[in-house]
């Protein structure tokens, strides 16, 4: 797992969030909290941002790229199969908890990951949004397959 910090100015970050809170939508009791569709990458809005994480992202294809709102109310674990590497961007994350993580047995890790930053992780590592947010969270998923 690797963090990356600061991603976009702060104005760039407020735009974005304005963005993607119009794409958010229910898809039902199997989904946690709220989620857009899986082709954020091919709005125009999403462009800055896409063009700021490429040195993260150069080696691979970006295949899905959607945003996640939650309160903290569900816990989903799942991987990602058929997928490489994971990003989550917190782009608004206030109470800076990041991805839990499955561990051996029933241990669980809480990554620390401030708002702006970005997670890179192996997409078949089980995990979840956190739970218990003090604060709304959104966040960009994005789903990487190696060139």
């Amino acid at each position: 797992m690797n963090l990356y910090k600061k991603i976009l100015s702060e104005k760039e970050r407020l735009k974005l969030l304005n963005f993607v809170k119009t794409k958010l939508l229910n898809f039902g009791p199997t989904y946690p909290g709220l989620q857009s569709k899986t082709n954020l990458h091919t709005y125009k809005e999403l462009q800055p941002f896409l063009k700021k994480i490429t040195p993260y992202t150069n080696s691979y294809h970006i295949k899905n790229v959607w945003v996640n709102y939650t309160i903290g109310d569900d816990i989903c674990w799942h991987s990602h199969k058929n997928i490489d590497r994971s990003i989550v961007y917190y782009l608004q994350n206030k109470s800076n908890i990041g991805t839990m993580f499955k561990q051996k047995g029933t241990k669980v890790l809480v990554t620390e990951c401030p708002q702006n930053s970005l997670m890179i992780f192996d997409s078949f590592l089980e995990h979840s949004g956190p739970c218990h947010l003090p604060e709304d969270r959104y966040s960009i998923a994005l789903d990487l397959i190696k060139k």
